[in-house]
């Protein structure tokens, strides 16, 4: 597993806007991606890539889903003076909105700007702002152009449903950490990429057929939905979990979720995949995800018959300016984490 790689390819798919609903370029890169690798591929139609490693045998079909989506914003409406009110893309809250620069995509152009609370500028030592309610009624979008009325925002081709992305802002430090936003699910998929890398250049081949789903609306709550095949047995999602502060050596464990907030996941799979990783010194542990929900939930809302799972890197603040580490990667990586063999 190269970890430099790994991370390269990240601040790649970090350099590019993938808000549910704009997801094309991102798409089109992973697909550049798997052409590199030999690795045959189709897209369905709502933009969803399905990659196939074949396997030695006969026996359960299996997938593995991560989403290249992510949270973002939309124009709903510009008032008179100019300024934008948006509706947010995935679910996020405000909070972790006001003071982020942005950049508006219209159909002539790409604007750049900053969101902001809805507060009187300039009053004395600040009064009133902590007053400002927490909600997307009281964001606003300031556009760094000079406009001061919606004919100003009209005329430079700004329409309500314009999609509006926040800045990644990636810093990769020496002692490991790895700090954006987006890196739920981007690490995820810079993690399937290169063990994909890593399995095609040993030669590594699994015994059973592997699709890699590569999902575009897992954000807002559909993730793979339709895209999972009839013979697919299981799925195995890859994905971001937080991890509460006072866990002790999360960085360096692979987690195993026992559940979400849609309910238990399949206890046989769960049983195997602990089984692969104590086989192959990969360390892990299980949890319960309380508040969680994953493409391999939005399957099962679909009808697919399935045995899910999850394993995940861990992470922080998730929806906000995110954190995790390159160790936490590397463990979803390393040894064919992401592909069992048996």
């Amino acid at each position: 597993m190269n970890a430099n790689r790994l991370t390269e390819t990240l601040l790649d798919l970090l350099a590019i806007p993938s808000p549910s609903g704009f997801t094309d370029e991102i798409v089109r890169y992973v697909g550049r991606q798997l052409d590199e690798i030999g690795l045959p591929y189709d897209v369905t139609r709502r933009g969803t890539i399905r990659a196939k490693l074949a396997g030695s045998g006969d026996g359960p079909v299996r997938a593995v889903v991560n989403h290249l989506d992510t949270i973002g914003a939309m124009v709903r409406l510009i008032r008179a003076d100019g300024r934008i009110l948006l509706a947010p893309v995935g679910y996020w809250s405000a909070r972790f909105a006001e003071g982020t620069r942005v950049t508006l995509f219209a159909e002539r152009g790409a604007f750049r700007g900053t969101l902001l609370p809805q507060v009187e500028w300039g009053v004395s030592r600040d009064a009133g702002v902590e007053g400002v309610p927490i909600d997307w009624d009281h964001i606003e979008l300031r556009l760094d152009e000079a406009i001061f009325d919606a004919d100003g925002v009209r005329a430079l081709g700004i329409e309500v449903g314009d999609f509006v992305v926040t800045d990644p802002n990636p810093e990769i430090l020496d002692n490991g950490f790895i700090v954006a936003r987006h890196l739920d699910n981007k690490a995820g998929a810079a993690v399937v990429l290169e063990s994909l890398r890593t399995l095609q250049e040993q030669a590594v081949t699994p015994t059973r057929d592997t699709y890699f789903l590569f999902t575009i609306t897992e954000s807002v709550g559909f993730g793979s939905g339709s895209a999972v095949l009839p013979e697919v047995s299981e799925l195995l999602t890859v994905d971001f979990a937080s991890v509460p502060p006072q866990e002790k050596s999360p960085l360096r464990r692979v987690t195993i979720a026992a559940a979400d907030a849609s309910g238990p996941y399949d206890y046989h799979f769960i049983a195997n995949l602990q089984r692969i990783a104590e086989r192959e010194n990969i360390p892990c542990y299980k949890k319960l995800l309380a508040a969680y929900h994953s493409d391999t939930a939005s399957a099962l809302a679909a009808g697919h018959d399935v045995r899910t799972a999850v394993i995940a890197y861990a992470g922080d603040a998730s929806h906000s300016m995110e954190r995790t580490h390159i160790d936490s990667l590397k463990r979803i990586a390393e040894r064919e984490g992401c592909v069992p063999r048996v």
